[in-house]
């Protein structure tokens, strides 16, 4: 299903850059990470122009995948290869924090925030991490849910996560056998499939606009057959259950990671992670696409 129509393109500068993750950062400003050199940008859907808002320096950035802004404005970022959290204070463009995950080989591969916690999905194992982000700094990370207790043997592989207003349900999402969303219960450390009728969800980043969840699949057989596209579920209350609603895919989309809400546009990050796998040279310049957001009401 296609749908919409294009309202900008937005050029990442760089030839390394295979963006990830991208978050709403005030107004019109978005910000995207590099998974090539851990390099952060700044972009305005405004003006139509991004710029490098952090370079890789050697503050020890390797590999930027999600990235969120708390409270304070600070920009969370993960660092997937280097199995940390990075937070800076956006005005001073200053490292304010780097945390370790306190696991063996954790793969920080995205981040939610809700209240003074910072919530991250862990790739290499099914846990979510907490970091607290509260107005007197940034504390240590520290395990919020494990999910191995309630999941089968196949590989978690978590990847997208979005949390209630609230702050006391977490929705992930598992590019494992089956695409299993998961509704972890914060308060009692719980967690258990969200009931989407037999539907595969897959999703890699994930985008929470009231009652609808978005999910982008860049999943399913080979690294050559991959299907590319937005899953759109409408939640139930408690969210224990969804209805898929829609399915949106665009030709245009290379590889699309995750998504944003800006200004009222949806935000595709065109990573063309297919060719930095595959070694192949991609085609530049990187981009975020974007289009009208529908309105499912």
């Amino acid at each position: 299903m296609l749908y919409g129509r294009p309202v900008a393109r937005y050029s990442l500068p760089g030839d390394n850059v295979f963006p990830e993750g991208i978050t709403e950062g005030g107004g019109t400003v978005f910000f995207v990470g590099s998974m090539g050199d851990g390099t952060i940008y700044r972009g305005d859907t405004a003006s139509g122009h991004v710029e490098v808002f952090l370079p890789p320096d050697g503050d020890g950035r390797t590999t930027i995948t999600g990235l969120a802004l708390d409270g304070y404005g600070r920009l969370i970022a993960c660092d997937y290869d280097g199995g940390q959290l990075f937070v800076y204070d956006l005005a001073a463009r200053k490292l304010v924090a780097r945390r370790a995950l306190p696991a063996e080989e954790s793969w920080p591969n995205d981040v939610v925030v809700a209240g003074d916690s910072a919530y991250v999905s862990d790739t290499r194992h099914p846990r979510v991490w907490r970091l607290p982000v509260g107005r007197d700094g940034v504390g240590d990370a520290e395990l919020a849910v494990d999910l191995g207790p309630f999941r089968p043997a196949d590989p978690a592989y978590l990847n997208g996560i979005v949390a209630h207003p609230d702050g006391s349900v977490l929705l992930i999402a598992s590019q494992g056998e089956g695409g299993t969303l998961w509704r972890a219960d914060l308060a009692n450390h719980t967690a258990a499939p969200v009931d989407l009728g037999g539907y595969e969800f897959n999703a890699d980043g994930m985008l929470l606009d009231g009652e609808v969840l978005y999910g982008v699949t860049n999943r399913g057989g080979d690294i050559e057959n991959v299907r590319f596209m937005i899953s759109v579920a409408r939640l139930a209350p408690g969210w224990r259950s969804a209805a898929i609603v829609a399915e949106l895919a665009d030709p245009d989309w290379d590889c699309p990671t995750t998504i944003a809400k800006v200004n009222g546009q949806l935000l595709i990050v065109c990573s063309q992670v297919r060719a930095m796998h595959t070694k192949t040279p991609p085609r530049l310049p990187f981009e975020i696409a974007s289009t009208d957001l529908p309105n499912w009401t």
